[in-house]
């Protein structure tokens, strides 16, 4: 895969190519950089040319990279076909495919990306988990619509990118309420979540092994210039793509 230097790969599995979007070049506007997410208020001339950028970078063609519209749900789709309906992933904060060549992803600004491969059968997944999507259930309905497409859960690996970190992720009671004691890091004033360590848990309960499960390279909050950040940029700013493909 050419890599374009706002790109990152991810390593999880041989066979399988994987990665982030990095902001790149950026000005004082919460969008610059690279950003190909088309609904959180950007000017549409700027995400078609960050898409455009993407596809030259990644060599695949626009109509075989698959960005849902995220809604914070639990809601998995399968990509069967192509080219995918807009409404097929309209409310959708998953994807899993057996297809080859096509680039699945989600879009993140502090949240938790997770990308899932079973490379022995073939078969990915991606996953956006919020904090309401990791209490919904978004990675196991994920991984569950992995084993329906023929993965072993013995053979899935996972790999998150970068997201916000626990010293960053500092939430109302009644939100750490809704977590075990063991994710949450108590201070003076609010708690903090550990929100990647939250999803590993998730993810070993469905049983994917904790050698199998690999933890964010960064924190999108202490690096906002490398990283959109919804906490620093605001809920309208542009979002990292973290995307994977199976190859030919």
């Amino acid at each position: 895969m050419p890599v374009d230097n706002f790109i990152q790969p991810l390593d999880i599995a041989p066979g399988v190519r994987a990665g982030f979007t990095t902001r790149g070049t950026i000005t004082a506007s919460p969008y610059s950089g690279i950003n190909i997410c088309h609904y959180t208020g950007d000017n549409p001339v700027h995400v078609a040319d960050s898409c455009n950028r993407f596809s030259s970078a990644t060599g695949v063609s626009l109509d075989r990279i698959i960005v849902p519209r995220q809604t914070h749900s639990s809601n998995c789709a399968v990509i069967d076909h192509i080219p995918v309906n807009a409404s097929d992933i309209d409310g959708v904060d998953a994807l899993a495919t057996t297809l080859t060549g096509v680039i699945i992803g989600v879009s993140t600004a502090d949240c938790v990306p997770v990308i899932l491969a079973d490379a022995d059968n073939r078969v990915i997944a991606a996953a956006h988990a919020g904090w309401r999507g990791a209490l919904a259930g978004v990675t196991d309905n994920a991984v569950d619509t992995m084993c329906r497409l023929g993965a072993d859960i013995n053979k899935i690996k996972a790999a998150m990118g970068p997201c916000i970190c626990a010293n960053c992720f500092e939430v109302g009671q009644e939100v750490a309420d809704a977590f075990p004691d063991h994710v949450i890091v108590h201070s003076f004033l609010k708690p903090y979540i550990d929100l990647p360590l939250y999803i590993k848990y998730r993810l070993e309960s469905v049983g994917i092994a904790p050698c199998h499960i690999s933890l964010p390279p960064a924190c999108t909050r202490c690096y906002p210039d490398r990283y959109f950040s919804a906490r620093t940029l605001g809920i309208n700013s542009g979002r990292i793509f973290t995307f994977i493909s199976l190859n030919p």
